[in-house]
């Protein structure tokens, strides 16, 4: 993804990253909130992310892919290392949270993990880089997995998404 040319005078490497970072940080964070991450430690494991990304820059092959391989990761032992619940630990405030303004795009967001809160973390991680627009063969190869295990981990998750939505209605 070619950065737009600044003129500023730094080297093309770092305009390079710099765009990668500016347009995809906060997927990063939504993508982790999707895999049921609170929003500081999720915009606390996109920056740690972001800054190994830049460390392996020339050698990384597709960028959005690898910060997701990454992140999710350190996801996944951040929850194996916590033992009490994830949502009663303090984070300090952090830019990459949402501005007021952005309110109503968060709630529905938010509806969006309220749904997702339910899957088992496979599911859950597999609908993540659904809603993040990559195919089943994508995910497949990213996760170490089959297509056909994505593709049946992505009906299961779909079927009780539509469930919980189902009931909802009804109440």
């Amino acid at each position: 993804m070619p950065a737009p040319d600044s003129g500023s005078g730094t080297s093309p490497r770092s305009e390079e990253f710099a765009y990668f970072y500016r347009t995809c940080l906060r997927r990063l964070v939504a993508f982790l909130m999707w895999q049921g991450a609170p929003a500081p430690l999720a915009a606390e494991l996109a920056q740690d992310t972001m800054v190994k990304a830049y460390g392996r820059w020339d050698r990384i092959q597709s960028p959005e892919a690898w910060c997701r391989r990454v992140a999710s990761r350190e996801l996944v032992r951040a929850f194996s290392r916590v033992e009490e619940s994830i949502e009663d630990l303090d984070f300090e405030p952090t830019s990459l949270l949402p501005a007021p303004d952005e309110a109503m795009e968060w709630e529905r967001q938010q509806d969006i993990l309220n749904l997702l809160s339910s899957l088992p973390p496979r599911q859950r991680q597999v609908m993540a880089w659904t809603l993040d627009e990559y195919s089943p063969t994508e995910i497949a190869a990213e996760l170490g997995m089959r297509p056909a295990a994505v593709r049946a981990s992505l009906f299961k998750a779909r079927l009780t998404v539509s469930r919980k939505m189902t009931e909802r209605e009804g109440e």
